[in-house]
């Protein structure tokens, strides 16, 4: 992640390039502000560490789905600095607000004149970034500008390149496997709590799992060393047609706590790695 989001920063092109795309009169006929809300919102945050610094990282998890988004295939990037930070580098209390109005006024201008995407900020040791995929570089700076006149204490610069594999969206904002199931396990804990779960009351939790042949799964189990499991289900025949077409489910009285469950999930996922497997999830019911 570190060495991604160092190079993709050096291969930036000249700030003043424009680019202007054959598309224009459909951008006149359907407004650009409505054609960047159509894509999936699904924004989610988490912390890591690179080179030994915290940093948080905030994304539109859903736009996944979609990326690489062929007709928006330039980058936009914007870089500030502020100087009131925390210990970890973060944003301290005094400058939190007006980091937020800053990245609300930018996707709004950037949107309505670049039919921007915006898809997340990068923030470490007194530095953010904020990461929008265009349709085009046209007159990128004069909105940036417009908007950062406004923040005369936040030093600023932006950049654009062509980034038709949105490869800085899945290298340097898209969480790695084990940051995104730490974000699963907290949303299904945060479900399970919104529908009155006492997590700390332990239950049978269910653990799935599919491998692409049955030398796999068996391997997998063999290897696997996590005292009170067993195994659920484990049919002979292919369950899924698909590149990992055997199923397995393992289960085990647990306590849905995120620490527990990052522990126990993170482990899962690293043998089924290990194993040509993939961990597909856990599932379990409400306790009161």
């Amino acid at each position: 992640m570190a060495v991604g989001f160092e190079a993709k920063w050096d291969y930036f092109g000249d700030p003043n390039m424009k680019i202007i795309q054959t598309f224009l009169l459909f951008c006149i006929l359907f407004p650009l502000s409505n054609i960047a809300q159509d894509y999936p919102q699904d924004w989610d945050t988490y912390v890591m560490s690179i080179k030994e610094h915290p940093v948080s990282i905030v994304v539109n998890l859903g736009l996944k789905e979609k990326a690489p988004i062929s007709e928006r295939p330039y980058l936009v990037i914007l870089r500030t600095k502020y100087n009131d930070r925390d210990d970890n580098g973060f944003p301290g209390e005094g400058s939190r607000p007006e980091l937020e109005s800053m990245e609300n006024e930018l996707e709004e201008a950037l949107t309505k004149t670049n039919g921007a995407i915006y898809a997340g900020r990068f923030t470490q040791r007194g530095i953010r970034e904020f990461y929008f995929y265009a349709l085009d570089t046209l007159d990128y700076l004069r909105p940036c500008n417009e908007v950062m006149k406004k923040y005369s204490d936040f030093p600023w610069l932006a950049k654009a390149l062509y980034d038709k594999n949105w490869s800085n969206y899945f290298e340097v904002l898209f969480p790695p496997d084990t940051e995104l199931e730490k974000i699963e396990n907290r949303r299904m804990i945060k479900y399970l709590e919104g529908k009155g779960d006492d997590i700390r009351k332990s239950r049978n939790i269910e653990h799935l799992m599919f491998f692409k042949t049955q030398g796999n799964r068996k391997k997998f189990l063999e290897t696997f060393t996590m005292p009170g499991f067993s195994v659920t289900e484990m049919p002979v025949e292919k369950t899924e047609t698909e590149d990992f077409p055997f199923r397995l489910v393992m289960s085990r009285e647990d306590k849905p706590e995120v620490v527990r469950m990052d522990a126990i999930t993170l482990q899962m996922l690293q043998l089924c790695k290990q194993n040509n497997g993939r961990y597909q999830g856990w599932k379990t019911y409400v306790v009161k």
